[in-house]
């Protein structure tokens, strides 16, 4: 046994333990049950709800929330320091035995394995080579090598013929005055004065 851990890596045994236990009445535990998963801070494993807090989320009276916190307290669930009035709320702190408890039952569920036999552990895989003994690569990759070679049908195809783009024409009818100008239509044929070149 290593003694107690932290709140927080036994809380799931702590709030395990105490739903099972059958001395408790169904006030405390819900109690309990709502200071812990709610207010308790992990780190100083410590929670300062107001028994009106308590009492406006349970639904419950203030005499019976006093009554249960008395509960806990005698079972040895939680150790209390009272506040004294308005600012000065009550602190609720796990105790030091039920957290032996849940680390004692956390000792139990966990399976710690060591990798080498002579301990009592699992056989480990047999290595492959010996130079996984020294820790690292003999010689750097090669990336050529690494490569995946797959052709690209693109590399043997002709290359593409550059083509420049047609410019528009626009006919524009002239007077009939110098039809025998302009040929047997009419038209005069001169570039789109809306194209840039």
């Amino acid at each position: 046994m290593s003694g107690a851990r932290p709140f927080r890596d036994v809380k799931l045994q702590w709030l395990q333990q105490l739903s099972c236990d059958k001395d408790l009445s169904d006030n405390a535990r819900s109690i309990a049950l709502y200071i812990v998963t709610t207010h308790l801070n992990g780190h100083t494993e410590k929670a300062w709800p107001s028994y009106q807090t308590i009492a406006e989320v349970t639904g419950k009276s203030l005499k019976t929330i006093q009554r249960a916190v008395r509960e806990l307290e005698d079972k040895g669930w939680f150790e209390i320091q009272r506040g004294n009035g308005v600012g000065h709320n009550t602190e609720y702190r796990p105790s030091a035995a039920s957290i032996l408890r849940a680390s004692e039952a956390r000792e139990k569920t966990d399976k710690v394995v060591t990798l080498y036999p002579g301990k009592g552990g699992q056989n480990r895989p047999a290595r492959r080579s010996n130079t996984s003994d020294e820790g690292g690569q003999i010689r750097p990759p090669n990336p050529e090598k690494e490569k995946i070679y797959k052709p690209n049908p693109r590399e043997d195809a002709p290359a593409r013929v550059h083509t420049q783009r047609a410019i528009p024409l626009v006919l524009s009818p002239r007077p009939r005055q110098s039809r025998l100008n302009s040929g047997a239509f009419g038209c005069v044929v001169t570039a789109s004065p809306r194209l840039k070149f």
